[in-house]
């Protein structure tokens, strides 16, 4: 699988200008890719910045929705990102996987109580795992990294974890050790996308990686100033499995939803 981690300044609670700039990003990734990638992977709030302002949230399947849905079907690419959104009286920090036949979205478990996060949105109940093109992808939400149990990875349930965040700069020290474990620990590929520049309360670094199943950082095929492009390999990790199967040695549990 080729996935594209794209990573970029947010302009603060601005639609309209930041899905101008990603229309320039995905003309480059057709320009400058010579093979069409199979996911494109945005930050968190990709659209607002890490804004708690109610006023932003969009309707289910709207216009950010919509945009997604477009560029997926003309690239043949899925589409991830987050956006807030309102459905019925509830407002969610919901990463929405987009492709070009099907939607899914995940809305954040674990809301970053300290950013005021918890008092606006609704937490999710359920984890989201997606079958796209032979790999099973757990979608995440930047704090939802700092809580291992939520991606305890029972019998193999995913191949990649997927993490899109707005990942202050104060606190980044702590990301790539938490990604590498994650990987380690569920023998699975880990991805992270943090956004770059600052808004009105943070700065941030614009990490943008993959772990593989070993713990190790991997190479980009192509580096471009707004985005990575990486390969991942479904025979290298069910091999890795075979040869280590630890996996059968975990502990069970359950979690309350």
């Amino acid at each position: 699988m080729k996935i594209v981690l794209v990573n970029c300044d947010i302009e603060w609670e601005s639609p309209a200008i930041n899905l101008f700039k990603y229309n320039i990003i995905l003309e480059s990734i057709i320009n400058e890719e010579k093979d069409k990638p199979d996911l494109i992977v945005f930050p968190e709030m990709f659209t607002t910045g890490f804004s708690v302002n109610a006023k932003f949230a969009e309707t289910v399947n709207g216009e950010t929705h919509k945009w997604m849905k477009g560029w997926s079907k003309r690239l043949n690419s899925a589409i991830m990102a987050s956006v807030p959104v309102k459905e019925g009286d509830n407002l969610y920090n919901r990463a929405l996987f987009v492709t070009p036949e099907s939607n899914y979205h995940y809305d954040k478990r674990h809301l970053f109580s300290l950013g005021g996060e918890e008092g606006v949105f609704k937490n999710g109940n359920k984890p989201v795992i997606v079958n796209f093109r032979g790999f099973n992808i757990f979608l995440q939400i930047c704090y939802d990294l700092r809580f291992p149990v939520w991606s305890r990875n029972s019998g193999l349930s995913y191949d990649l974890i997927i993490n899109i965040a707005n990942w202050p700069t104060a606190r980044d020290s702590v990301i790539e050790p938490m990604c590498r474990s994650r990987a380690i620990e569920n023998l699975s590929y880990f991805a992270f996308v943090n956004r770059k520049g600052k808004d009105p309360n943070n700065e941030y670094s614009g990490q943008k990686f993959i772990v593989d199943f070993k713990g190790n950082f991997m190479t980009p095929v192509m580096e471009h100033p707004y985005y990575d492009t990486f390969e991942i390999d479904t025979a290298k990790l069910n091999s890795f499995r075979e040869k280590f199967p630890v996996w059968k040695d975990a502990d069970s549990y359950s979690i309350e939803y």
